[in-house]
């Protein structure tokens, strides 16, 4: 199954490259867009960004085997591990869409906020139809961040996440509470809870406790096996796969906002030496601690 990249996106819509895109890997990034259909179908594939299109129309939507109507108007969340496509029906078709990385959202939206949306979680359906209510809600916050987007302004940026959180936040409240079981409702909560208290890190002198999906049940006093089918149910993601995430995002935000070096950013995080944290930072990010730190201190 095919992976589309953000520039394999901007070639196949014949849109202008971004030129942090065409110069740089692993670079922060965002744009949003009023939406004009000209392919009537989009490829089904994974892509390695996220993407929020308000559709004004009539068409279809496939997600692995899911086929899902919208009717007049609706949101697609896409989550990008998820093959998808969309098929235009009615001729009329216009709206919004924004696509990003996760370089660019850097810890902005908390993890478990992330797991109550579809664009994180495959577990969740991805549409989300819009009532004329929907539409002015959805409408003003794509106007909002198109129109920071074409300004200059320094903080432009930190502005446009946090009404992308709005947009996410909007779409979790209109596709109502995720089905699960009160008590696993409350151990999520509780393991979410526990992660929390451990991040932001502030200090190399207070390096992180909790490292293992054992260690958070043992903290829960449950199983980990039981912790870990909880979470794979509810998430899509298990135990490990959830700490990994926030401990990655962890480090980027360091690289970035602190002048740390990488041995006291390994030790903080855990691992017991720097050579073992530009391994497993690099398996995860595709490039290497100082790299990332370098190019997207370019880009801010």
């Amino acid at each position: 199954m095919h992976t589309e990249t953000l520039q394999q996106f901007y070639e196949r819509t014949k849109q202008p490259m971004p030129a942090e895109l065409a110069s740089q890997t692993n670079v922060s990034h965002f744009n949003v867009k009023q939406r004009t259909c000209l392919n009537r179908m989009t490829p089904y594939n994974r892509r390695d960004y996220y993407k929020i299109c308000m559709i004004i129309g009539d068409g279809m939507h496939l997600a692995g085997e899911k086929e899902t109507p919208i009717e007049s108007a609706g949101i697609i969340f896409s989550n990008p591990g998820v093959p998808s496509s969309y098929h235009a029906i009615s001729e009329s078709q216009t709206g919004f869409y924004c696509l990003f990385n996760d370089t660019f959202l850097l810890n902005s939206i908390r993890q478990e906020i992330r797991y109550r949306s579809a664009l994180f979680n495959p577990a969740i359906p991805a549409v989300i139809q819009l009532d004329i209510a929907g539409q002015e809600r959805f409408r003003y916050l794509f106007s909002e961040m198109e129109s920071l987007l074409s300004t200059t302004y320094a903080y432009r940026f930190d502005m446009i996440r946090s009404l992308l959180q709005m947009l996410i936040l909007e779409g979790i409240r209109l596709q109502g509470p995720v089905t699960s079981e009160n008590t696993n409702d409350r151990l999520i909560s509780r393991f979410f809870g526990l992660l929390n208290q451990q991040f932001p890190v502030d200090s190399p002198e207070n390096p992180l406790r909790l490292l293992t999906p054992a260690a958070y049940a043992d903290q829960l006093s449950i199983h980990v096996n039981y912790l870990n089918n909880v979470l794979k149910k509810s998430t899509g993601k298990t135990t490990r796969e959830i700490i990994h995430e926030r401990i990655v995002e962890e480090a980027k935000t360091l690289l970035l906002n602190t002048d740390w070096d990488a041995a006291q950013i390994a030790y903080t995080l855990g691992f017991e030496y720097p050579s073992h944290f530009n391994k497993y930072f690099k398996q995860n990010t595709q490039t290497t601690p100082l790299l990332f730190r370098e190019q997207l201190r370019q880009s801010h």
